[in-house]
């Protein structure tokens, strides 16, 4: 904490998956690659240097895990808690919110995740997280199976509205409280030239000089508002699969920086107040004071 020049807590968040099904549904894998095993030991591995990197900046995020992980590598997410981390759902596999999915069979894997990932962890879960951000307009639905099944808040929505896959463009920007109770933390953007440009994690995160993600972060917190930074465990840690036979820009887009993720983020933790989302929300009054997320 106090880090930065101004007391605004941002949020630190980690979508825990490996590398291949993180971008199945983005481009063409060959199914040589597809194997549950390497990709298990990947996220172990890289899940492992990211826990350490945290204990040793004294820092504490928000992990949403896919329930399967909690099925095929449960020790993985025994390690985040003690490590004093948040859980947080991102589904029970990384498969988008689409129009099309059945709602009856995404509300049982939803609950079926959640209960597996409190069991595994031995603490509730509070949070969720669409993969691919992947709750728009047209699957605006499932923010009414979150709260029907016990989830606090939801943090799924990019208040954009050019991305071919994500985004809400008429949606408030900052943290806020939909209709129905939930509450919504989005993920960061900021107004330039009429319109609002994604920041803070991911691909953005790697793709941005490092100096135009901290004038992002400071202006938003200049404006009295937290933002929500993710990143994915192969962005930072030591293993990520080389896929062949794919466009220079998909080869761009998702290696570019990896293999210094961890110097970066680095910079940007230093820097700026990071915490879980539980303890961002429960800050600024919006879930219950009595939530508790750790061991303590």
């Amino acid at each position: 904490m106090n880090r930065s020049c101004n007391n605004i807590i941002n949020c630190l968040s980690v979508d825990v998956e490996g590398f291949v099904e993180s971008n199945l549904q983005s481009f063409n894998i060959d199914k040589k690659y597809i194997n549950k095993s390497a990709e298990n030991i990947e996220i172990e591995k890289n899940v492992h240097f990211l826990l350490e990197l945290l204990g040793d900046l004294g820092i504490h995020a928000t992990f949403f895990c896919l329930g399967r992980i909690a099925e095929d590598i449960p020790g993985i997410i025994r390690e985040i808690v003690r490590g004093g981390h948040e859980i947080a759902c991102h589904g029970y596999e990384h498969i988008r919110i689409t129009p099309n999915i059945n709602k009856g069979e995404f509300k049982n894997k939803l609950i079926f995740a959640k209960h597996r990932l409190e069991d595994i962890s031995g603490k509730k879960v509070y949070g969720f997280r669409a993969p691919d951000f992947s709750i728009t307009t047209s699957s605006a639905w499932a923010l009414e199976i979150l709260k029907e099944v016990g989830f606090f808040y939801d943090s799924s929505i990019y208040p954009i509205g050019f991305h071919d896959v994500y985004g809400i463009k008429k949606i408030d920007h900052f943290i806020n409280k939909l209709d129905n109770g939930l509450v919504e933390f989005p993920l960061s953007t900021t107004g330039l030239l009429g319109e609002r440009f994604p920041f803070g994690g991911g691909g953005y995160f790697r793709i941005y000089p490092l100096f135009f993600t901290k004038y992002c972060i400071s202006k938003t917190n200049k404006l009295g508002h937290s933002c929500m930074f993710y990143i994915h465990p192969y962005e930072v840690g030591p293993i990520i699969p080389k896929i062949r036979k794919i466009s220079p820009w998909r080869r761009f887009r998702h290696y570019y920086n990896t293999r210094n993720g961890d110097k970066r983020l680095k910079k940007i933790l230093k820097e700026y107040n990071f915490a879980p989302a539980v303890e961002v929300l429960k800050e600024k009054g919006l879930i219950p004071q009595k939530i508790r997320y750790d061991r303590h």
